[in-house]
C-alpha cells in the first residue's frame, strides 16, 4: 500500500525532526501507530516574515503554546462551533464544575475535587487551596473566569472523559493568555491573582498543547517577582505561591537555567499540595540550578557542588509538618514516597553534572533503582491501582538510566484518564535519549536535553 508524505507533519515527528509517513485513509502516522500514541498536529505554523518584537519576561525561546493563539491570530475553540461546546457545557454543569460565578464568588462548588484532585496530594489540602482561590476571585474579579472555564473543559476531557478533545475550550485559554500578556500589577493582591492565572494557564497548556508550558509559567513568575517577598510572608497564600515555583525549579534542573524566584519559607515544616514534604528541599534545589547554569558557562567551582550534595544528603523531610496537618494515611505515604524519590533524583542529577553518560553508570543505575523501588513499595502498600502523582521528574530521570518504557508507569502516575499532550514530549525525549545511548553517545545528558525534542518536566 502506498504511503503518503504530502501532509502536515504530526507533533511527534515534527519535534523529533523525522519524516511523517501516513498510509492513505489512516488516522495516525506510522510512527505514532508503532508507539500507540495519539497522532496530533495541533501546533501553530510560524507566521511569515520577521516576528514581532514582543519579548515577555521569563519567556524561553521557541513556541509559546497557547500564547501563540493570542499573539498571531484570533483564537477559536477546537469545537466546530461555540454552540456545540455550549451544549456540552450545559450537560457538564450538573456533574462537576470549576467555573466561578463572579463577581460574588462566596464559595466554591462542593464537587470541585472531581476536577482539581490532580493538583492535590489528597482532599486534606482542598480546603486551604479552595479558600485561597476564593480570595483571588474576590480580589481580582473577572481575572480567572476564562482560565477556569478553559480548565473545566480540558479536565472534563482528560480527567473525567465527559468531553471529546475536539470540544476543549481553546478560546477561553487564549483569552486568559491575552490577560497575562496585558498584565498590569499594582499591588500584592494583583500579583497573587496573576500568579494563579499563570499556573492555571500553564496547566491548561500542558494538557492540550505540545510546547510553551514552561514559557507561560516563567512569564507569570517574572511578572510577580517584585511582590513575591510580601506573598511569601503570608501562610494563607502558600497553596498558590509554592507550586509554580516548584514546577519552575524542576524545569530549570533539566535545562540548566536559573529559576525565576528563589523560594522563601516563612516557617518550618511547610507541606505543599504539590511539592509535599519536598517543599523544604526547594531552596537547596534552587542553588543546584544556579550551580548547573554557572557550570554550563564555565563559572562554577566543584567545591560548591560538593556542598550542595552534602546538604541534600543531610536533608530530611519535615515530619513536624505532617503532625500538624491531620493528613490521611494515603497522603502521608504519598508524600514520604515523593521525598525519597526526589532526594535520590537530586543526587542522580548531581552525578550527571559530574559524569557524562557511559561513565560511572553503576552508581547512576543504583540511584535509578532506588527511585523505582520506592515507587514499587508505594504500590505494594497502597495497592496496584493507586495513583502516585507529582513524581514525573524522579521517575523520568530513573527511566533514562534504566531504559524502561515511559508508558509503563503512566497509568499509576496520574488520575487523568486521557493522556495530556505534554506526555508525547516526554515519550519522544526518552526514546531519543535511549536511541542516542544505544548508538554510543558518551556526552552530557544535558546536551541531549538541548538537542532533543522539547518536553515539560514539571514535578
Amino acid at each position: 500500500m502506498p504511503v503518503r508524505t504530502d501532509h502536515k507533519a504530526c507533533d511527534l515527528c515534527y519535534t523529533r525532526k523525522k519524516r511523517c509517513l501516513i498510509r492513505p485513509g489512516a488516522a495516525a502516522c506510522l510512527r505514532c501507530q508503532k508507539l500507540s500514541l495519539v497522532c496530533t498536529a495541533s501546533r501553530q505554523q510560524p507566521r511569515a516574515g520577521r516576528p514581532p518584537n514582543r519579548q515577555l519576561p521569563g519567556i524561553t525561546k521557541g513556541s509559546l503554546g497557547v500564547f501563540d493563539l493570542t499573539l498571531s491570530r484570533p483564537a477559536r475553540p477546537l469545537a466546530e462551533s461555540r454552540d456545540e461546546y455550549g451544549s456540552a457545557h450545559t450537560r457538564l454543569a450538573t456533574v462537576s464544575t470549576i467555573h466561578y460565578a463572579l463577581p460574588t464568588p462566596t464559595s466554591l462548588p462542593n464537587n470541585i475535587d472531581a476536577l482539581s484532585d490532580i493538583y492535590l496530594f489528597g482532599p486534606t489540602f482542598a480546603g486551604d487551596f479552595h479558600r485561597a482561590l476564593e480570595y483571588c476571585c474576590h480580589q481580582s474579579p473577572g481575572l480567572l473566569d476564562d482560565i477556569f472555564r478553559a480548565l473545566e473543559s480540558s479536565l472534563s476531557w482528560a480527567r473525567l472523559s465527559l468531553l471529546p478533545v475536539e470540544h476543549v475550550d481553546i478560546r477561553s485559554g487564549a483569552l486568559s493568555a491575552k490577560k497575562l500578556h496585558d498584565t498590569h500589577i499594582s499591588n500584592v493582591h494583583d500579583a497573587l491573582g496573576y500568579l494563579m492565572l499563570g499556573q492555571a494557564l500553564a496547566a491548561f497548556n500542558s494538557l492540550i498543547m505540545p510546547t510553551g508550558t514552561a514559557s507561560i509559567l516563567r512569564c507569570s513568575l517574572a511578572m510577580v517577582r517584585p511582590w513575591y517577598p510580601d506573598i511569601a510572608r503570608v501562610q494563607f497564600f502558600e497553596p498558590i505561591a509554592i507550586a509554580p515555583i516548584f514546577w519552575d525549579i524542576i524545569w530549570c534542573l533539566m535545562h540548566r537555567e536559573v529559576p525565576i524566584i528563589k523560594p522563601v519559607l516563612s516557617r518550618k515544616g511547610v507541606v505543599d499540595r504539590v511539592a509535599g514534604l519536598c517543599t523544604t528541599l526547594l531552596p537547596i534545589l534552587y542553588d543546584l540550578c544556579v550551580f548547573s547554569s554557572q557550570q554550563k558557562d564555565g563559572l562554577a567551582h566543584d567545591d560548591t557542588l560538593s556542598q550542595i550534595e552534602n546538604q541534600i544528603r543531610a536533608w530530611k523531610p519535615g515530619e513536624s509538618g505532617l503532625a500538624r496537618g491531620n493528613y490521611s494515611t494515603f497522603e502521608i505515604l504519598s508524600m514520604r514516597t515523593q521525598a525519597t524519590m526526589y532526594k535520590a533524583a537530586s543526587l542522580l542529577l548531581i552525578h550527571r553534572l559530574r559524569y557524562s553518560l557511559g561513565t560511572n553508570d553503576q552508581f547512576a543505575t543504583d540511584l535509578a533503582n532506588e527511585i523505582l523501588e520506592a515507587r514499587a513499595s508505594f504500590l505494594g502498600a497502597a495497592g496496584p491501582s493507586a495513583k502516585l502523582q507529582h513524581m514525573a521528574f524522579p521517575i523520568f530521570l530513573a527511566l533514562m538510566e534504566a531504559e524502561s518504557p515511559v508508558m509503563s508507569v503512566w497509568e499509576n502516575s496520574t488520575c487523568l484518564r486521557a493522556r495530556p499532550i505534554c506526555m508525547d514530549g516526554l515519550v519522544a525525549f526518552h526514546e531519543y535519549v535511549c536511541d542516542q545511548r544505544r548508538m554510543g553517545f558518551d556526552g552530557s545528558l544535558f546536551d541531549l536535553v538541548k538537542s532533543g525534542p522539547e518536553f515539560a518536566s514539571f514535578s
